[in-house]
């Protein structure tokens, strides 16, 4: 089941789909709900663009992550090894090396749809990934990705298309005249 994920993603070479997202932050009452396109090239090009709940856009070059706030007026410039490090969410799309010596591999549910799979780290303090997938292709449906501190972070995917034509403007970022650069993760991310 996992070798045919990991032999599915093998073959992927970018994707791009509709995401809806929902953060629950740990000690705090409340959620933050987001969506838009989604969009990543192996091995380390991506973007997110937010459209709906508070606007922005992130871009990851493969060097830096940029985590642009329009409303704020400011950019975020984030080391991309330090915002990703060997786990999480684009580590298991880029289908890097180290990802399964990380995790360990939990089948919780194999209905005839949807697999449920849960990706728990292995003695190291690490997200603890539960990933939705069609049985039938192995796209990813969903994912929950909980971290050390207890926050969650909910992402459901629609439409998914695989190996489109992606330009690589969509991979780059030049911070917009007047806005403040600044060189640490957001307080969400760290």
């Amino acid at each position: 089941m996992w070798g045919a994920y990991e032999k599915r993603w093998a073959a992927t070479r970018s994707y791009s789909a509709g995401f809806h997202q929902r953060i629950e932050i740990a000690g705090v009452d409340g959620t933050v709900e987001s969506g838009g396109r989604f969009y990543f090239v192996r091995p380390d090009l991506m973007r997110w663009d937010y459209v709906e709940g508070q606007q922005q856009l992130v871009v990851g070059d493969g060097k830096n992550v940029w985590i642009y706030q329009p409303e704020l007026e400011q950019v975020y410039r984030v080391d991309y090894s330090t915002a990703f490090g060997s786990g999480g969410l684009v580590a298991l799309l880029a289908g890097r090396e180290g990802l399964s010596r990380r995790y360990r591999v939990e089948l919780i549910e194999a209905g005839a749809s949807v697999l449920k799979i849960r990706l728990v780290p292995n003695g190291e303090v690490g997200e603890l990934l539960d990933l939705s997938l069609t049985a039938d292709t192995m796209d990813l449906i969903a994912v929950k990705v909980t971290d050390p501190a207890g926050s969650v972070t909910f992402v459901e995917f629609d439409g998914p298309l695989r190996n489109p034509v992606l330009k690589d403007e969509l991979f780059r970022f030049t911070p917009p005249a007047g806005v403040d650069v600044i060189d640490s993760a957001p307080p969400t991310m760290q």
